[in-house]
């Protein structure tokens, strides 16, 4: 399986509202009770997914190593935070 997490973050950028909406409303059809599914990795992981047009078990068989990254990634872009950013940077925003 190949998939191109070059393109994560554009295909972030892309979706909107509703796709968050969507993601969620089958995350809990899912069976996922977490109780904000922001910070849950599966929830990530399906976020992830639409955001790269893959299956979201695509995106869960990955090693784990990768699947981490990817996650991280999503959490980064929905919390606005950054692996590079200094605490000083942060508060100016």
């Amino acid at each position: 399986m190949a998939i191109d997490i070059s393109k994560l973050d554009e295909g972030l950028n892309k979706l909107r509202g509703l796709d968050f909406e969507q993601c969620e409303a089958q995350e809990r059809a899912a069976g996922n009770t977490f109780p904000e599914l922001s910070f849950n990795k599966s929830f990530q992981a399906r976020l992830a997914a639409r955001a790269l047009d893959v299956p979201t078990a695509d995106i869960k068989e990955l090693p784990l190593k990768q699947f981490a990254k990817v996650t991280q990634s999503v959490f980064n872009f929905l919390f606005n935070t950054s692996d590079t950013e200094t605490p000083s940077e942060k508060s100016e925003e």
